[in-house]
């Protein structure tokens, strides 16, 4: 068997294996993309209704719509303040569970944890925390004189972002924090005892050698985060419903309540199609900007894997 044979074998070989995830996101993705442009061109209310087409009319109303640019800009404060304080907060416990410590296994075990727990019930469980009347936070609050009222964490415009902020990051923070400590597991331990030989502090340690080997899994973070905190609904539509008024409306969520609740499906669809655009944009841009990140990233998990 010649050496072309063997490269002919495993190329075929290799499309086969990789087939069943190209059908799969044909399928799944792609499709129904191909489904929600064509649908934005019309103007059906309902799923199965009559519609005629009425070409790029509801985009044009979009844009012109005060709702639709406050979601958008609500999303971008939701997916800012999330990805501030979710990586923060993952960076400090990574770093300090990483230190050796009694019961260290036992935290790295069963740290993720929250990340595990249904959304559903994550919402259930915070709403009741949060509950002005007989919420635990209330109750406990008020039991050490630190407020004289209830504090309505979701029922106040001005804080209720705040609160679906620190619930969604409870979700993920976990997660986050498993992904540093991999990640730190692959900063040769080499560089540390050397620095400290030169006595090097804490601060520069983490300056000098841990920030910049963590770069790469921060910058791809930064991506992945992103698109995850820009496609959250479910908590937000569970806790909040968008409100109070439209305080904490983001785009997922008001294209919910437009297609299902305001019965103008093909709007909601056009407002779909502009926010995923955006993100596509966004992801180009992103990597393009941070392909050198990227290339190390990958090498680091490749050889993480082995």
């Amino acid at each position: 068997m010649t050496k072309q044979d063997f490269r002919s074998r495993d190329a075929r070989l290799g499309f086969l294996l990789v087939l069943p995830a190209v059908v799969l996101v044909i399928l799944v993705v792609i499709l129904p993309i191909i489904s929600g442009i064509q649908i934005s061109f019309t103007s059906q209310r309902v799923v199965g209704s009559e519609y005629e087409f009425i070409w790029l009319k509801n985009y044009f109303e979009l844009f012109e719509d005060k709702q639709f640019i406050a979601s958008l800009g609500k999303s971008a404060i939701w997916v800012l303040a999330n990805g501030f304080f979710q990586t923060l907060a993952a960076l400090l416990i990574a770093l300090l569970i990483n230190q050796p410590f009694r019961g260290q296994n036992f935290v790295r075990t069963w740290i993720i944890l929250p990340w595990a727990v249904p959304a559903a019930v994550t919402a259930i469980l915070w709403r009741w925390m949060f509950d002005a009347s007989s919420g635990i936070l209330n109750t406990t609050m008020k039991g050490m004189d630190l407020v004289q009222k209830p504090v309505l964490f979701l029922a106040n415009p001005d804080i209720a972002g705040m609160s679906l902020t620190f619930v969604n990051s409870w979700r993920y923070i976990p997660f986050l924090t498993i992904i540093f400590l991999a990640s730190l597991a692959s900063v040769p331990e080499e560089e540390y005892e050397a620095a400290k030989v030169d006595g090097a502090s804490p601060w520069l340690q983490f300056k000098s050698i841990t920030f910049p080997n963590l770069l790469p899994t921060l910058t791809v973070l930064g991506l992945v985060g992103t698109l995850w905190a820009s496609n959250v609904f479910d908590i937000i539509w569970m806790m909040t419903r968008g409100g109070p008024g439209d305080a904490t409306t983001t785009v997922p969520v008001l294209m919910y309540d437009m297609a299902f609740y305001g019965y103008n499906i093909s709007k909601a669809t056009a407002g779909a199609i502009i926010f995923l655009f955006i993100l596509i944009i966004f992801t180009f841009v992103f990597i393009f900007a941070n392909r050198k990140q990227f290339v190390v990233a990958s090498e680091t998990f490749q050889d993480l894997s082995k």
